[in-house]
């Protein structure tokens, strides 16, 4: 039984990484309703405001559900937001048993849709050893949910010795076409994808998701699924290699900073989907002093900043961000701007693709304060290591995934 129970699990788990970047504020969950080691049917949560996977599931089954047991990722609510709980539907459906692998870490939520499910007689199984799976997708919303913030996961293409360009600001390309592939599935995942002033000048990012202009062998060496993980098993590392990525928006793309020049030629303003932060103060005193630069921001989503310093600044974007319901934030600006994330304690994530590659000299990913003793600096914890052909991708987060279990 136990392995049945995995095996579902992972089914439902499979569903909930490919509704990822699809669902935000809500969290990504899959569902999947068996009866006799047989699928009846499954679901994944749809577009916020939407159903969520329970429901999904519940709709898609062609056959009476009674004593069917029910997998979901993530404990089913118990409150009405702007969908009715889900608890009552899996009670009126007559599901017998529901297996979940964690509790959700909303205070609205936490234990209170379990036992509604036990006052009504439907059996709940924890499956505790599944519960590092769940954790892998969950942390951004738990994140969100508990500061209203984004979870920021950092993405850099590093060298050897910790360089990310030369001392010219040439990087193209520090990395191999396998990494930069991987990189676009993780864009897909994500809400919002931030670049600093600089990046957005030098580079002139388009900062989107493009997996289909990479060649059928690159495509087709991650189709394969042989991916070796060394340390923590990671289940989104593992689902970002071979997972199958879904439907999904393209993410907000996002500068934080602006230059005396603007280009609205850019690649960033291919349509309205961006959103631009800037200083208020510097950027009334921009304005002042060029009246070509004031013409053309009349119209841009340019969003002014109230705050003095960087620490201010990161918080401000933060906070806009995730009041537009972006709740996974991938990083991807310059050390400057990273430093600034750095010293908020912003970054939550930081996945680094180290290459075959020793330039000497250069830019570092994160160029702020920094620490005067090793023993100030920040450990990461759970930690991953992955071969994405012959670059190696290290994963490691700020905090452990940490929430109480029944």
């Amino acid at each position: 039984m136990e392995d049945e129970h995995n095996k579902f699990m992972l089914e439902a788990l499979a569903i909930a990484f490919r509704h990822m970047g699809n669902t935000s504020p809500n969290p990504s969950v899959g569902a999947v309703i068996a009866r006799n080691g047989r699928v009846i049917s499954s679901g994944g949560t749809c577009p916020w405001g939407s159903s969520h996977a329970e429901i999904v599931a519940l709709r898609n089954a062609g056959e009476d559900l009674k004593g069917a047991d029910m997998y979901v990722t993530l404990e089913p609510c118990n409150h009405y937001g702007k969908t009715p709980p889900c608890t009552e539907a899996i009670i009126s459906a007559g599901i017998s048993r529901v297996i979940i692998p964690m509790l959700d870490p909303n205070p609205m939520v936490a234990g209170k849709g379990v036992n509604r499910l036990r006052q009504e007689g439907v059996e709940v199984v924890v499956l505790h050893e599944m519960a590092d799976c769940a954790a892998d997708l969950i942390r951004p919303f738990k994140k969100y949910i508990f500061r209203k913030r984004p979870f920021v996961i950092h993405k850099s293409a590093i060298t050897l010795d910790g360089r990310i360009a030369t001392g010219s600001g040439d990087s193209k390309w520090i990395s191999s076409d396998y990494s930069r592939y991987l990189v676009h599935r993780l864009r897909a995942k994500a809400d919002a994808v931030i670049v600093g002033k600089q990046t957005f000048v030098q580079d002139n990012p388009s900062l989107t998701v493009r997996l289909d202009s990479y060649k059928q062998d690159i495509v087709d060496y991650f189709s394969r699924g042989e991916c070796a993980i060394s340390g923590r098993d990671n289940y989104f590392m593992r689902s970002l290699f071979s997972g199958e990525i879904g439907e999904c928006p393209q993410p907000l793309r996002v500068v934080v900073g602006l230059t005396g020049a603007l280009d609205t030629g850019s690649s960033i303003f291919y349509d309205d989907n961006y959103v631009i932060y800037e200083n208020e103060s510097k950027l009334s005193e921009m304005i002042r002093g060029d009246s070509a630069l004031k013409k053309t921001v009349t119209g841009l989503n340019i969003v002014p900043l109230p705050a003095e310093n960087r620490q201010d600044s990161v918080m401000a974007v933060l906070e806009d961000l995730g009041s537009r319901g972006v709740m996974l934030a991938l990083l991807e600006g310059g050390g400057t701007l990273a430093g600034s994330f750095m010293e908020a304690g912003e970054i939550d994530q930081f996945m680094y693709f180290i290459t075959p590659r020793i330039l000497g000299n250069g830019v570092s990913p994160i160029s702020g304060r920094g620490v005067d003793k090793i023993a100030d600096s920040l450990y990461l914890r759970d930690v991953s290591a992955m071969m994405v052909g012959d670059n190696l991708l290290y994963n490691g987060y700020r905090e452990t995934y940490n929430f109480e279990m029944m």
